[in-house]
């Protein structure tokens, strides 16, 4: 089945060369998520793109909501469907991470259950969508509490294929990092173990956005969408990309008050000191090391941190 055709079934319909937007309700929710829905004149791949699966991270949500008001019938070829955002309780709520109804990382979620919770629910049906897509692109971004470089993260799972076109598709983006992952409940590994190609985009800081993050996410999607020949114009042209192997998250062992002695960027040599917590009188509780050797690709700045939360991560 097509995503318009799947999509027709929850009365979003859009027919070749036309442009549509509506809700796409949740079933079982309150959950309306916002979609648009844009068929070129000639078939071609079917494109499903998500902004907003966590509700801080705001570059990519105005980025989604840029290329769903911009983007005509007449500029693509086959199908491009927008989710902007993905997750509307939980960026209207302010939250970082998780989502009001349940207290869940949407993003650690995925496939989702149909009758499971708020947050499973939402997973399901954005499941539903990427298992009849071509290609799957998750826009997300520096979230309320953490700082980070412009990184692509696509999937190992799914087998040779689909991880040399997420792979490849990545590099096209042209941010400075990409890194694999093995994550079975994102959003790209739910799309991998269907078989659908995919890619994690990063790009923002703390909870802001600026004109000039959107007009480069959104020039890094429009060179994505020529690789996949979505948009015309042939393949970009290459940029320098650091390939990294993995990403290493070092998480919060206890709460308290975190201390990071790294910033982006900084190369991290195995055993070195990456930063403390302390508890309210200022005493140190733990110190954190680096187990690998690898660069920071984002680090939480957030004085707040409780047991579970990541403290940073290092591509290696």
């Amino acid at each position: 089945m097509s995503l318009p055709a799947l999509l027709a079934e929850h009365g979003l319909t859009a027919h070749r060369g036309t442009k549509s937007q509506g809700y796409l309700t949740v079933p079982g929710t309150p959950v309306q998520m916002p979609v648009t829905v844009i068929v070129g004149p000639k078939p071609g791949k079917n494109i499903l793109l998500t902004g907003g699966v966590h509700g801080g991270e705001y570059p990519c949500i105005e980025t989604a909501i840029r290329l769903a008001k911009e983007l005509r019938p007449e500029d693509i070829e086959g199908t491009l469907v927008i989710i902007h955002p993905v997750n509307p309780p939980a960026f209207l709520a302010k939250l970082q991470y998780y989502g009001p109804y349940d207290g869940k990382n949407l993003n650690r979620v995925f496939p989702g259950k149909a009758l499971g919770t708020v947050s499973e629910r939402i997973a399901y049906a954005v499941h539903q969508l990427q298992k009849n897509a071509d290609f799957f692109i998750d826009l997300h971004g520096g979230d309320i509490h953490e700082a980070l470089v412009p990184f692509v993260i696509y999937s190992h799972l799914g087998g040779p294929e689909v991880t040399a076109e997420s792979k490849a598709a990545a590099t096209a983006m042209g941010f400075p990092y990409i890194v694999g992952s093995v994550s079975e409940t994102g959003s790209i590994g739910g799309a991998a173990m269907a078989g659908v190609p995919g890619l994690l985009a990063e790009l923002g800081q703390c909870g802001r956005w600026s004109e000039q993050e959107v007009t480069d996410y959104t020039h890094a999607v429009k060179r994505l969408l020529q690789h996949l020949e979505v948009l015309p114009g042939g393949a970009p042209p290459p940029r320098t990309v650091t390939d990294l192997e993995k990403m290493l998250v070092i998480q919060a062992q206890e709460e308290g008050c975190w201390y990071p002695s790294v910033t982006l960027t900084d190369i991290v040599r195995a055993g070195e000191k990456v930063g403390e917590i302390r508890d309210f009188f200022g005493h140190t509780q733990r110190e954190y090391f680096a187990e690998q050797t690898g660069v920071v690709l984002y680090v939480v700045t957030s004085l707040a941190i409780t047991t579970g939360d990541p403290l940073l991560a290092l591509g290696v």
